[in-house]
């Protein structure tokens, strides 16, 4: 029987019976890989502690046909202070659902990964504004999938956009400005529902600031992907919700942890809001 360990993260859990449960495990190597972690709910067990959703540790396993099966392991990044604070631990939620979404067994996720482990590690910390660490995680993952928008100019007239405000067109991820836009009579909405998308074009408003934003998260390298501010809380919140938009539009569907994330948060949005 050959034995085997992999570094990864904890990403989902699934309990079996009484006692047991199976991990989905995120990983640079096999991508998302399922464990069989036998006795892993009992407090008393050796296993408790590789056991937990959002662990990255080092996973010890064997094979029994298609089946993997924990052996033992060592924790290496718990993320115990998510649990500290609610909106921590269902942003943190929302973060793996993405990333079980966007992830398959047997593809190399190195980069998913290390996205995921620096969004945790940031929101565990409170380094950044959540708004800012959700906006940059939700672009970079809507990057990794193949879903880059271009940003270089409007797609229409070909004009840079750099001192003016524009639109992002979310599934032609692509720019409008605003003399092109009300060129054409497209059906537009800027509130999708996001299993019937493609029968009108989604646009997000998005001012200078917010666009620079948005061009840094698809850009800079994982460990500074958090290192900007928008000071104005309405770009701020423009920002936010273009990038939540862009991605979920083009996964095709919403997430109940998300849904739970923003009715607990509670946090007061601007009055005014640009709808087409």
């Amino acid at each position: 029987m050959q034995h085997e360990s992999i570094d990864g993260i904890v990403v989902r859990v699934r309990d079996m019976g009484d006692h047991d449960r199976y991990l989905s495990v995120l990983t640079a190597e096999k991508g998302r890989i399922s464990i069989l972690a036998k006795g892993s709910r009992s407090l008393r067990g050796p296993q408790l502690a590789v056991s937990q959703l959002y662990t990255y540790a080092n996973f010890e396993y064997y094979r029994r046909g298609d089946f993997y099966i924990l052996k033992g392991g060592s924790s290496i990044q718990p993320f115990y202070a998510l649990s500290m604070d609610i909106d921590r631990l269902n942003l943190a939620a929302y973060f793996c659902d993405v990333i079980c979404e966007v992830t398959d067994e047997g593809e190399p996720a190195e980069d998913m990964l290390r996205l995921l482990l620096n969004s945790l590690y940031a929101v565990s910390r409170d380094l950044y504004p959540q708004p800012i660490v959700k906006a940059a995680f939700e672009l970079r993952v809507a990057a990794l999938s193949g879903y880059a928008p271009e940003l270089m100019a409007c797609a229409r007239c070909g004009e840079t956009v750099e001192t003016r405000d524009v639109y992002l067109d979310v599934m032609n991820g692509a720019l409008l400005c605003e003399d092109c836009l009300h060129r054409g009579t497209p059906q537009k909405r800027i509130d999708p529902v996001y299993d019937d998308l493609r029968e009108a074009e989604v646009l997000c408003p998005l001012s200078p600031s917010a666009l620079a934003a948005v061009r840094y998260c698809l850009s800079a390298p994982v460990e500074r992907l958090f290192s900007f501010e928008i000071k104005d809380e309405q770009e701020l919140h423009a920002f936010s919700k273009a990038a939540q938009t862009y991605l979920l539009s083009h996964l095709g569907r919403g997430f109940d942890s998300l849904n739970f994330y923003l009715s607990m948060r509670q946090v007061p949005r601007p009055s005014k809001e640009r709808t087409i």
